[in-house]
This record gives structure tokens, C-alpha cells and sequence, in this order.
């Protein structure tokens, strides 16, 4: 599983990142650490069929984003 650290950089920047990974991967770990890329993110990932599992760590946001099973 790829993991993706976008924790000091600004948006939109994490959300492109994710775009771009999510066009290859069906499975990966993205880490940030700003809560209007959280959202962001999270809501893309969902909108795009994915699984998103959401854990706090300190300030860091850790999103397992995995391919939904239907």
C-alpha cells in the first residue's frame, strides 16, 4: 500500500495529489495534517467510490482510502 505524506503542504496541493495517486492505486495511506484538506479529500475519495477510514494521531490526520466492495 503506497502512503502519501501531504502533511506541511497547502491546498489544493493534497487534493491533487490524491487525484493523481487514485488513478493508479486502489489502495493507499494519504497523511495530513490540515482539516480543510481533510475534508477535501475525504469527500473526493467518497465521490469516487472509495472507503475512507479517518484516525487522528497528535495533529496528524491519517487516511486509509481503499476501493469500495460492493
Amino acid at each position: 500500500m503506497r502512503t502519501i505524506d501531504a502533511c506541511g503542504i497547502s491546498c489544493p496541493e493534497p487534493l491533487l495529489m490524491l487525484k493523481k495517486a487514485l488513478q493508479s492505486e486502489s489502495e493507499l495511506m494519504l497523511l495530513l495534517d490540515g482539516k480543510g484538506a481533510l475534508g477535501n479529500c475525504e469527500e473526493y475519495a467518497k465521490k469516487q467510490g472509495f472507503d475512507v477510514e479517518t484516525t487522528i494521531e497528535g495533529d496528524m490526520f491519517k487516511l486509509h482510502i481503499a476501493r469500495a466492495h460492493e
